[in-house]
């Protein structure tokens, strides 16, 4: 990539995970679906299969589940892209949790303040399917759909487990080589 042009897609990736990092309502993943846009359908920047495998691998390995955008910035523009997704998408939260800790800590005894939390959940459970939704578009492997069904299934009647242990058994039934 030239100067000018890895310059141009620099910014158009801070731009983005800047506008994309103050919409963050339960972390990044339920903006799956804007970064796809940016990166395979508007830009084809990459695949759909290299978007969803970065994201694969960011969620396997150890540390913030975040790092997937550096993944994304690193696929584009090496190292320069991965710090700059990364510091785009820390910046709009950091400011904006300062400035609601501050809020938030006068109005402690405000009914209105759990109001807000509770409404905020369903937002994020809806956000983050639709980033599921996304990731599984064109995945048409019956046995995965139905190893899934049956985890979540185990998962609703067993609910003392430990949702890590439905996750090993799905390690290790794919390692098996069952998918």
């Amino acid at each position: 990539m030239k100067d000018g042009a890895e310059h141009s897609i620099l910014l158009d990736m801070a731009a983005l995970y800047v506008w994309l990092s103050l919409l963050c309502i339960g972390g990044t993943i339920p903006l799956l679906p804007d970064m796809h846009r940016f990166f395979v359908d508007s830009r084809g920047l990459m695949t759909t299969s290299e978007f969803a495998g970065y994201f694969a691998l960011a969620q396997a390995a150890p540390g913030p589940n975040i790092l997937y955008v550096a993944l994304f910035g690193y696929h584009v523009a090496g190292l320069a892209g991965a710090l700059t997704t990364l510091g785009a998408i820390s910046l709009g939260p950091f400011v904006l949790i300062v400035i609601t800790t501050r809020i938030f800590t006068k109005l402690q005894a405000n009914p209105w303040r759990a109001i807000v939390l509770r409404g905020l959940a369903p937002v994020t459970v809806g956000l983050m399917f639709a980033g599921c939704v996304m990731l599984t578009k064109g995945f048409v492997d019956v046995r995965a759909w139905l190893l899934a069904a049956v985890a979540l299934g185990c998962f609703l009647i067993f609910r003392k487990v430990h949702p890590l242990w439905f996750i090993a058994a799905g390690a290790v039934i794919g390692g098996a080589g069952w998918l």
